[in-house]
């Protein structure tokens, strides 16, 4: 069978915000993404996105509107990480900026091991579930051991 369109890659999703000055910064602070292209500016119409991308360049993979988040289904976002980024993360929990999805503190041990990829399950200020992916699981395993007691 063939497709009607072979695409390439992800291109973006959206996430709602009620506080997008603060959900920019947190997402720069956290993730280290960074506004992107022509709606890079200081307060855009609501209905209007602010895109975010790696701040190694590359196409945008959030768009943030302001509005309330959608509810029901599972809605998580996942970003993915090498070994030395995923470990890196692991090592700076807990952190003030970050939330289990149960809103108590994410710590190391909390990440999910799915045998072929690790994670960890987090919330953006506005309630948004995200994830911190990882396929190089031998070695953030062998990481992972070393810093849990």
């Amino acid at each position: 069978m063939t497709p009607l369109v072979r695409t390439d890659r992800l291109d973006h999703v959206h996430l709602y915000v009620l506080d997008r000055p603060a959900a920019i910064d947190w997402y720069h602070r956290v993730l280290g993404l960074k506004p992107f292209g022509k709606w890079r500016q200081s307060d855009p119409a609501p209905d209007h996105p602010v895109f975010l991308a790696p701040g190694t360049g590359g196409a945008h993979v959030v768009s943030l509107f302001v509005g309330d988040r959608p509810t029901g289904g599972d809605r998580t976002v996942a970003f993915h990480a090498g070994a030395d980024a995923f470990l890196a993360f692991a090592a700076a929990l807990p952190h003030d900026d970050l939330q289990a999805l149960d809103g108590t503190a994410l710590t190391s041990d909390r990440h999910n091991d799915y045998g072929m990829a690790i994670t960890f399950k987090f919330l953006d200020p506005a309630g948004n579930h995200l994830e911190l992916v990882t396929y190089e699981h031998d070695a953030v395993r062998a990481g992972l051991k070393d810093m849990l007691p």
